[in-house]
This record gives structure tokens, sequence and C-alpha cells, in this order.
């Protein structure tokens, strides 16, 4: 993909949610949300990634999208998603379960807005959504975005970004922003991120705008729609994404200026 123009004030990060748990040997990034907070536009813009996207991954093979973290760290994700999303990624955030589930707890639960249906069983209990608000733990959190039993991994980016939101509006709601010093140490053991405080507080500004009209969140994702289903020679069931769709949704996303001089 050509790389994209972005303004130089614009934050790029991605959202890692790794599988990882204790003694296991390994883990896949099953969640890969690129998070984009232009000030000058006074917008976030969230696009999530399909963990089953074939992707080429540079220096190494064409395999999953998720593969690239576990392999080689920040530094390999992110000149993967240069590579086959023309977006130059500034940092990143990675949180596996435990961390994901203490994060919220921490916050006191978050309410997630849910725009779709599903009905799933996890930890032993079935569970049932609907169009509505949901008061949500940690534990039925991480439920929420991981239940695919009856749903595939599209709907699962759905989902994800509705959690994702209802803890930035958490974080608001409690004066988390105006106390981002204190939430930063709290959470920088529970997450991991290359991000320091003094690179945040300049956008602290942008969340207040955002938080007070919660439109400025624009959501995208690569969908059914912007991908093919196809079996690879080893026998593994993958999605190739189609070049043009996905040009089209980046110029959606971030403006047709972004995209001037791609081929």
């Amino acid at each position: 993909m050509p790389e994209l123009a972005f303004a130089p004030e614009v934050l790029n990060v991605i959202l890692l949610g790794s599988d990882e748990r204790p003694n296991t040997g390994g883990y896949r990034t099953d969640t890969m949300m690129v998070v984009s907070v232009d000030p000058q536009r006074g917008t976030v813009t969230m696009i999530s990634f399909p963990r089953d996207l074939y992707v080429y991954i540079p220096g190494w093979r064409m395999d999953r999208i998720n593969t690239a973290d576990v392999r080689g760290g920040f530094e390999m994700t992110r000149q993967t998603i240069l590579y086959n999303l023309g977006i130059d990624l500034d940092g990143y955030v990675r949180v596996n379960f435990t961390g994901f589930m203490n994060a919220i707890n921490a916050l006191g639960g978050i309410t997630v807005q849910s725009t779709g249906y599903i009905t799933d069983e996890c930890g032993g209990v079935v569970r049932g959504y609907g169009p509505g608000s949901y008061y949500m733990d940690g534990f039925e959190a991480l439920c929420y975005v991981r239940m695919r039993k009856v749903t595939g991994d599209f709907d699962r980016l759905r989902r994800q970004q509705e959690v994702v939101q209802a803890i930035f509006s958490k974080l608001v709601s409690i004066d988390g922003l105006a106390r981002l010093p204190e939430v930063y140490n709290q959470f920088y053991n529970t997450l991991r991120t290359d991000l320091e405080l003094g690179e945040l507080l300049p956008f602290v500004p942008t969340a207040v705008q955002v938080a007070g009209d919660p439109s400025r969140i624009q959501h995208f994702s690569v969908d059914r729609s912007m991908a093919d289903f196809w079996r690879t020679p080893g026998g593994a069931s993958v999605l190739l994404p189609k070049r043009d769709a996905v040009l089209a949704m980046l110029a959606q996303a971030f403006g047709v200026e972004a995209l001037a001089g791609s081929p």
C-alpha cells in the first residue's frame, strides 16, 4: 500500500490484545486496532483488522496478521501495518487477558453500548446481548470481546470497538483525563506500552472535545466486503484483503488527501 499522509500532530497507536496465558509459551494478538487521534480535525478514528487477514510480514513471509507481534514485537507489527495498510504507527499498547480484566475492574467496571445481537456461552454461562447498554466487569467484558462460537471475527471487531469506547467513556466520567498522570501510573504495570506520559498530555484537549461529542469517534474495520476467504496450500483458512476495497475504506476514514499520490 502507498504510505498515507498524516499531519505531523496526528498520533497513530495500535492496540494489541494478546491471548497470552501463564505457562503457554507464546501468544498471538487476536485484537489489532489502530486508533488515530487527529487534534486538528478533533476526531478519533478506529480501524480494526481481523486476526486471519493474510498479509506479507516484511522480513519474514506471508502469514496471518496476528503473528507479526509475537514474531518480531512492535517493530515487525509496525512494518506489517505500514506495508499492507499504509499507516505508520507512533506507538503501541499491548494487554493480555489478565491485564485487560484488571484494568476494567480498577475502573469499577464499564458500561458498553451494544449495537448488535449475540447469544453465546462464556464461563459456563449463556450470555445474550442486543442493542442497548450493559454494565460489565472485567471478566464479562473479556467474554463479550472474545465470544465467537455463533459469530465470526467480523462481528467480534464491532464488539472490541464498543468496549474500547466504553473504557474511554469511563475514564472521562471519573475525571480520568484531568488525572492522567495518576491513571497512567496506575495502569503502567497492567498494560505494556512505549508511549510516555509526556507524549499523551498534548492530546488531552482533543479527548475532552471527543468526550463531549461521541460522533467524533469514527468506526471502521476490514470487513467481509474487503476480503476473500481462502485456504492456503498448507490447509489454513485465511482472509485475502481486496486492495481497492481497503483503499476506499482508508480514503473514507482519513480523507482523500491522505491518499494523494497513491498509484
